[in-house]
């Protein structure tokens, strides 16, 4: 009877798409990804590369992210922003072009010298170098729209519950929820802050769940400003998990983990866990 009135209890203050997203998470025991590779080892190789991504599997990446747009012949491809300057010097938009005119361009040649040549990749090449590895694909909706691609691409690879799809837009991942519920995904925020992030945290953690029952997830993924240990505490009272983004200095890697945070992004990944290891002694 107890568990009744427990359970009675979450259904009403937490939200029902909560609990349920909770009990699925459970049921399938989701391993939350605690070094996350930032578009691949992107401290040391050109970001949403093959290189930075085989680099991100090398040292022992938990798990690695990347950034999704299409082409103008509708390609799925790896990319940041929307045009392609900063990464390969061509000042071009990535989705009005076509894929053949996409892999002429050099995103590695910014980085050093002996990338010279490295090209933009398919998601369904980062997917396969990911593929039967311990370290789980993140795929970052940058595009509204590419949905539908992203899941059927998913589902012919055979990797549908093998990764975690994120993004700013919650329309989005309710589209991937609709398409396919086996999918995890989490929402990323980034919201400017008055005060400190301690003395917000409360208003902040009402605000996540909200957000995050709306598209039904537990899993937020934060601009690590916004994080403070009550924060965490308060989201893990109530079964949401919580990633914070991007994190490269070491004091900081270390105070996110005296507080629990369940993963943590870095573009040095290779400096992160050798933190965790050194913690570990």
């Amino acid at each position: 009877m107890k568990n009744f009135y427990f359970i009675v209890f979450l259904v009403f203050s937490y939200g029902l798409p909560m609990m349920i997203q909770a009990q699925e998470a459970t049921n399938s025991k989701t391993v939350m990804p605690l070094t996350l590779a930032h578009r691949g080892l992107s401290g040391l190789a050109p970001e949403n590369t093959l290189t930075a991504f085989k680099w991100a599997v090398a040292i022992g990446a938990d798990s690695t992210e990347c950034d999704v747009r299409q082409t103008a012949d509708g390609v799925l491809v790896l990319l940041h922003d929307q045009n392609a300057k900063q990464t390969t010097g061509i000042d071009v938009d990535i989705t009005k072009i076509t894929f053949e005119e996409v892999r002429k361009l050099d995103a590695g040649s910014w980085k050093g010298k002996q990338f010279a040549g490295e090209q933009i990749p398919t998601l369904e090449e980062y997917l396969n170098v990911l593929k039967g590895t311990k370290c789980t694909p993140i795929i970052e909706i940058k595009q509204p729209g590419t949905e539908k691609d992203i899941v059927e691409l998913l589902a012919k690879l055979n990797m549908t519950e093998e990764v975690f799809i994120v993004s700013f837009y919650s329309k989005s991942l309710a589209e991937v929820k609709h398409l396919e519920p086996r999918i995890k995904f989490a929402h990323i925020f980034s919201w400017p802050l008055e005060g400190s992030a301690e003395s917000n945290a409360e208003t902040l953690a009402v605000k996540l769940i909200d957000e995050a029952n709306k598209v039904g997830t537990n899993i937020v993924s934060l601009d690590h400003g916004m994080i403070s240990k009550k924060l965490v505490d308060l989201l893990h009272e109530k079964g949401v998990y919580v990633w914070a983004w991007t994190i490269n200095d070491i004091p900081r890697m270390n105070t996110l983990l005296d507080w629990k945070l369940d993963s943590i992004t870095s573009d040095r990944t290779d400096i992160l866990i050798e933190v965790i290891r050194q913690r570990k002694k």
